[in-house]
């Protein structure tokens, strides 16, 4: 009997390497959760950065619940920061929904986004949403479809217009951003339309089609498995490329995608290609030198290049 010990090895080797690669990116989204949360506190004055812009902390979206379903709720996953431009009348909106695989990220606090769009007369809402594994798909598209509907409801008292709000994604949370945009499922559950909804933005999402993430980064599989199962036409239901079909007006949508990751370059330009065939409204903009954390974290530096792009892509939409 012989044994292929170099087999035996390189198989030790991969498998080692997937475990590193799934721990590296549980620490790397720790640590963004952790900047997120806790980055404000070490800013000696809020009112030094927001001289010029008001913010109202942990808003409740989740009005039109039960006080039991509320009470179940995890903390704060029903709650939404709005940053609101000084003297602001019908401005446009800009609702941010953060990433982590479904089961990690939080709204978080200031920011280098929240900055830029105040800056440039957008009011900014950062949301957070039911994470897995204690809720499972699809209780987070429909915390975000609820999160639109109550922004649509209320924006009005900030000074935001209705009739001009934008979601913007990042990796699970473009994934979210685009499902709600393109299955009117979600939306209709509080009687509004994708249409409703003036355009998508998503910042290096992979997760357009579910299967082709999956099976790109097995060392992840435990993460996708909390957030939808194991079950193959599951993912399916829950992939936004399925639903861009003829006979719908879903929003302009924006694909902005980093340069260090294949799955996310094949995913996007698969699902931009289906956009067009269908003659939707879509732009896709690839960025070799920012990767899947910085083209979110820097998003509206001094240097960054995304926003600029970004900003000019939603401006010729509200001309």
């Amino acid at each position: 009997m012989s044994i292929n010990c170099g087999n035996m090895k390189s198989n030790i080797s991969i498998k080692q390497a997937e475990k590193n690669s799934a721990c590296f990116i549980l620490i790397t989204f720790l640590l963004i959760l952790f900047l997120l949360i806790f980055a404000p506190m070490f800013v000696s004055s809020q009112e030094t950065i927001w001289n010029d812009v008001q913010v109202y902390n942990n808003i409740s979206y989740f009005e039109d619940g039960s006080k039991e379903e509320i009470e179940s709720l995890q903390t704060n996953a029903h709650l939404l920061d709005i940053y609101q431009p000084e003297d602001c009348q019908s401005c446009p909106v800009i609702v941010y929904i953060h990433g982590g695989t479904w089961v990690l990220g939080d709204k978080g606090g200031p920011s280098y986004k929240a900055k830029a769009f105040t800056d440039n007369n957008n009011i900014y809402i950062s949301m957070n949403y039911r994470l897995s594994p204690d809720y499972v798909f699809p209780a987070h598209a429909y915390d975000v479809a609820r999160c639109f509907a109550w922004v649509k409801r209320n924006i009005y008292k900030y000074g935001g217009d209705p009739e001009k709000i934008f979601l913007l994604g990042h990796s699970a949370g473009g994934h979210l951003a685009a499902l709600i945009a393109l299955d009117k499922t979600y939306l209709a559950e509080f009687n509004l339309l994708p249409s409703d909804i003036s355009g998508v933005i998503g910042l290096d999402s992979a997760a357009y089609h579910l299967p082709s993430l999956f099976t790109a980064e097995p060392e992840n599989q435990y993460l996708f498995s909390w957030a939808f199962g194991d079950n193959l036409q599951d993912w399916e239901d829950a992939s936004p490329v399925n639903y861009v079909i003829e006979g719908i007006t879903p929003p302009p949508i924006l694909l902005l995608v980093a340069g260090d990751r294949g799955v996310s370059e094949t995913v996007n330009q698969n699902f931009y290609k289906l956009l067009q065939y269908y003659g939707y409204d879509a732009n896709i903009f690839y960025f070799s030198d920012e990767d899947h954390v910085s083209i979110d974290y820097g998003l509206g530096k001094d240097d960054d290049p995304v926003f600029p792009i970004l900003l000019n892509w939603i401006n010729g939409l509200l001309k």
